[in-house]
C-alpha cells in the first residue's frame, strides 16, 4: 500500500513538472518565433473594376483595363500602412513567373486604378501579349517602419488567402485579379453557317448578328420550330455569354405531351477555336431535363 502511494506521488510530480515545462515553453516569447518580430500587416481587396475589360487579346495592348483596391472595414485599424504597390505577377507561356511593381505610393483608398496593358508588357520586355500567358495583378503594403508585406512571392504565392471568407460589397474578399490572354474576339467570325451539338444531336444551323452584343441562332432544334431562334448576349470584356429563358419548340414531342422547349444558359467564347459553349437547364412544361451542355462551332 505505501509503495503505490509512493509511486502516485511521482506520477503526480511529474505530471505538474511537465505541466509547468509546457506552460513555460507556450509563453517563450522566443518560441516558435521572436513575437516582437512579427509585423500586423493590412488586407488589400482588389477586384476588377466594372464594364472593364476581362481578359487580354493576343497582339493586342489596346483595351479598357481597371482595377479597384479598397480597405475591407473588417481589417479595422491600418494606421501602420504607409501606401500601397500595385504587383503585376506574370507567367509566360513556359509557366514561369515573375513579378515587377506598375504602379507605387498608392495612399488613398477605395481607389481606381487603370492599367496601360502595353507599358505593363515593356516592364516585362515584351511587345504585346502572347497566348498562353497569364497576368496577374494584387497589391503589396508598404508599413510606415519600412517593411514591405508583399502580395506575392515566388516562395510563398498569393498573400492573404485566408482572408477570402470576409464579405466586401456582397461578395468574398479578393486577393487577385486575373487576366487570361485570348485570341481577339471578333463577333462577325461567328457570323453564317454553324453546327450545333447539343440535346437534339448534331446538325447545322446559322448565326446572325443583331447588334454589338448580340447574336441569334437560326434553326435550334433541327429548325422543327419556325421560332426556333436562340438569342445569346455577348459580354465582350469577358468573353461569356448569357442565354436568358427561350422557347426553342413549341411543340416538343407533341405525341408524348411535352410542350414548349425551353432553354437558359451561361457560356463562355472560345475565339481562338472558334465555338461557344452554353450550359443551363432545358425545361418543358411540364417539367425538367436538368443541365444541358450546347456547343456552337464554325470549324467543321
Amino acid at each position: 500500500m505505501m509503495k503505490t502511494k509512493t509511486n502516485m506521488r511521482y506520477i503526480k510530480l511529474f505530471i505538474a513538472t511537465a505541466f509547468w515545462t509546457l506552460l513555460t515553453v507556450s509563453c517563450d516569447r522566443d518560441l516558435p518565433y521572436p513575437i516582437d518580430e512579427v509585423k500586423k500587416g493590412v488586407v488589400i481587396d482588389i477586384v476588377r473594376a466594372p464594364d472593364s475589360d476581362g481578359v487580354l487579346s493576343a497582339g493586342v495592348t489596346d483595351g479598357d483595363y481597371k482595377v479597384s483596391v479598397s480597405i475591407p472595414k473588417q481589417q479595422g485599424d491600418y494606421s501602420m500602412l504607409d501606401y500601397a504597390q500595385l504587383l503585376c505577377v506574370f507567367t509566360d507561356v513556359d509557366g514561369k513567373t515573375t513579378s515587377k511593381v506598375i504602379v507605387d505610393n498608392i495612399k488613398e483608398f477605395p481607389k481606381d486604378i487603370s492599367i496601360d496593358i502595353a507599358s505593363v508588357y515593356q516592364q516585362f520586355g515584351k511587345e504585346a501579349p502572347t497566348l498562353g500567358e497569364i497576368v496577374y495583378f494584387t497589391t503589396n503594403a508598404v508599413l510606415k517602419d519600412g517593411y514591405t508585406v508583399y502580395g506575392w512571392t515566388e516562395y510563398s504565392d498569393f498573400n492573404n488567402k485566408l482572408f477570402t471568407g470576409w464579405e466586401v460589397d456582397g461578395r468574398a474578399y479578393s486577393y487577385n485579379v486575373r487576366y487570361p490572354v485570348a485570341c481577339q474576339l471578333v463577333l462577325e467570325e461567328f457570323v453564317g453557317p454553324v453546327v450545333l451539338n447539343d440535346f437534339y444531336d448534331e446538325y447545322r444551323a446559322e448565326i446572325v448578328k443583331t447588334s454589338d452584343t448580340e447574336l441569334e441562332i437560326h434553326g435550334v432544334a433541327e429548325g422543327e420550330d419556325p421560332d426556333g431562334i436562340l438569342k445569346l448576349t455577348i459580354d465582350t470584356s469577358t468573353h461569356t455569354v448569357k442565354v436568358a429563358k427561350q422557347i426553342v419548340a413549341h411543340g416538343f414531342v407533341p405525341w408524348i405531351g411535352y410542350n414548349n422547349l425551353a432553354y437558359q444558359a451561361t457560356g463562355t467564347i472560345d475565339a481562338c477555336k472558334g465555338t461557344i459553349t452554353l450550359n443551363g437547364p432545358l425545361t418543358v412544361d411540364e417539367g425538367s431535363f436538368g443541365d444541358q451542355q450546347m456547343i456552337i462551332s464554325t470549324n467543321y
